[in-house]
């Protein structure tokens, strides 16, 4: 993961489940990922990212998704992995990761939506995409981060 910047930590949070991950720059816009993650840090204290909603894994929403990852400058595209300050927490946090987010995204054949608003503001700034490993997410790894 040396080639690939460490650009956030925290929670991620679905219904009542949580899980503490890392965020890795595979490739896009480091400005938009680190602008759009900060925006959940709070007097120093880092708030969830909750999805709030889910996003079908049908070929329009997929292509709509798509178009709006042309343009290198317009968009960011992070692997999430499990992290813990030892070796029996990373175990939980990955296996918190697999049963609670992957195992549910894709029963439900569907990414997570997180919608983040800009400071000071109820207007939605970010649209953060999280999809479970599928033939989507799964192309764009390989063409960007294929030594993963």
């Amino acid at each position: 993961l040396q080639r690939y910047p460490l650009v956030w930590q925290g929670v991620l949070m679905l219904k009542n489940d949580t899980v503490v991950v890392q965020m890795y720059l595979l490739c896009g816009s480091k400005a938009i990922a680190t602008e759009s993650l900060s925006v959940h840090c709070k007097d120093g204290k880092i708030s969830p990212l909750k999805i709030a909603q889910r996003m079908k894994l049908e070929a329009s929403q997929l292509e709509n998704v798509s178009k709006r990852m042309q343009n290198d400058k317009e968009f960011c595209l992070l692997l999430a992995l499990p992290c813990g300050r030892d070796f029996t927490e990373m175990q939980k946090q990955t296996h918190a990761l697999q049963a609670s987010f992957v195992s549910y995204l894709q029963q439900k054949e569907a990414a997570g939506i997180i919608n983040i608003t800009l400071p000071g503001s109820e207007k939605i700034g970010y649209v953060l995409h999280i999809f479970p490993p599928c033939d989507f997410s799964n192309c764009h790894l390989m063409k960007n981060a294929p030594d993963l």
